[in-house]
């Protein structure tokens, strides 16, 4: 099982801080979660365009159980 975990990275005055925001739901398969990224990747394409200076997001399908 995988859960899609967004990553925030924010950076003021020259230092980078990320925090990982994990979803509820828990896919089956890897390409199901990757899946699921892609969606949430478009989803947020407005609020990165708008915040690209100083916020990007990412997306990782982590499996279950593994840290």
């Amino acid at each position: 099982m995988y859960v899609l975990v967004l990553v925030a990275c924010m950076t003021f005055g020259g230092e980078t801080h990320c925090q990982n925001f994990q979803r509820d739901h828990q896919f089956e398969t890897q390409n199901r979660c990757i899946t699921a990224a892609a969606i949430e990747r478009g989803r947020y394409a407005e609020r990165r365009e708008r915040r690209q200076d100083w916020l990007s997001y990412s997306w990782r399908c982590r499996e279950v159980g593994v840290s």
